[in-house]
């Protein structure tokens, strides 16, 4: 069994940034550890570290990572425990529900030796603008690939088969669902992102949540033949029927489903590229469509907008690398791990 699967629960998309930060552990975790704090005071390392720990007791691990830095970690879980640890800061601010109950706020910002940092003011002001900048002309970019895609979206739809189509949805519903005979109760879904745009570029972990799943069914198909479209009638009727579901969004649109996993059912069907490693089934949409429609120009003009924004990302993270400089030199990095150990000795 895999003892690791990595996801985002944050996108740099075109409706800014978007969080699905409240969906790392759910209302029946043991204990949410929340860190707050200031950059570069140790808060992923501190994770990371709890992680490893937790994998060498033999437990099985969820690491969130940070769409703005894939290295760098938001979150992970302990599945087994039902215990998370998350960074609470901006702009993913986490506050606890049940304090002193379930939830655990830890204030690392207490280590942070304000007369050291004063020295820092200027530069940390200064980052911290032109990061501003940065994550708003990406967004912008994101933006308008968003109503470029629009545009190829109503084109291609024009060379779509929707009878086709509609048929295919039919078959496939009736293969996942008609088959399983059980008691309806209430859904939950789980909302997350796979894959995210990242100062790196486009960043997929899509395999390590397929690799425990059994079955596969991947959708292919070009803008507009309707693979969103059909993932979300299969979310619908999974809510109606009361299946749990882990849905995962499309990094850049996040309103369009790309994954979902059904683990009662043993099924996952995503339209992500990376199901093509694995045994599944093909839906091919495009069989339904007619390529003499498609406008290259218009997925050329969606790509270099993509490509901006990536660029400002990275610019974002530059500014980032700063804040984080700054503030090390001024941060008591042993009471840091002091509360390190003391977290670890909690949970194992």
């Amino acid at each position: 069994m895999t003892k690791v699967r990595r996801m985002f629960p944050g996108g740099n998309t075109a409706e800014g940034f978007y969080s699905f930060h409240n969906n790392i552990i759910g209302d029946n975790r043991n204990v949410l550890y929340i860190l707050k704090g200031m950059p570069g005071g140790g808060k992923s390392s501190l994770m990371k570290e709890v992680g490893k720990k937790a994998l060498e007791e033999g437990y099985t691990i969820e690491y969130h990572h940070c769409p703005s830095d894939p290295n760098s970690i938001d979150g992970i879980v302990i599945n087994e425990l039902k215990i998370a640890i998350v960074d609470g800061t901006s702009p993913h601010i986490i506050d606890p529900v049940y304090p002193g109950l379930k939830d655990k706020l830890i204030d690392l910002g207490a280590f942070i030796d304000s007369d050291k940092l004063a020295t820092n003011k200027e530069k940390i002001i200064e980052a911290k603008l032109n990061n501003k900048i940065a994550y708003s002309r990406a967004y912008g970019y994101f933006k308008s690939a968003k109503n470029i895609y629009n545009i190829i979206l109503e084109n291609n739809k024009r060379g779509m088969n929707f009878i086709k189509l509609n048929e295919e949805t039919t078959r496939l519903i009736d293969e996942i669902f008609s088959k399983d005979h059980r008691e309806i109760g209430m859904s939950k879904t789980r909302h997350m992102f796979s894959s995210a745009n990242t100062p790196k570029g486009y960043v997929d972990y899509t395999h390590t949540i397929l690799e425990n799943v059994d079955n596969i069914y991947c959708i292919e198909g070009d803008i507009g033949t309707g693979k969103s479209t059909i993932l979300k009638r299969l979310m619908e009727i999974g809510e109606i029927e009361g299946y749990d579901m882990e849905i995962y969004h499309n990094p850049t649109i996040p309103e369009k489903i790309e994954s979902i996993i059904i683990e009662e059912l043993d099924i996952c069907i995503t339209s992500n590229k990376k199901a093509s490693e694995f045994l599944h089934k093909k839906i091919n949409l495009n069989n339904y469509f007619d390529f003499k429609i498609k406008n290259n120009r218009d997925y050329e003009i969606y790509n270099l907008l993509i490509e901006e924004g990536i660029k400002n990302l990275n610019l974002a993270r530059e500014n980032h690398e700063i804040l984080e400089e700054s503030y090390k030199s001024s941060i008591d990095f042993d009471g840091v791990n002091k509360i390190k150990q003391d977290i670890i000795r909690e949970i194992f």
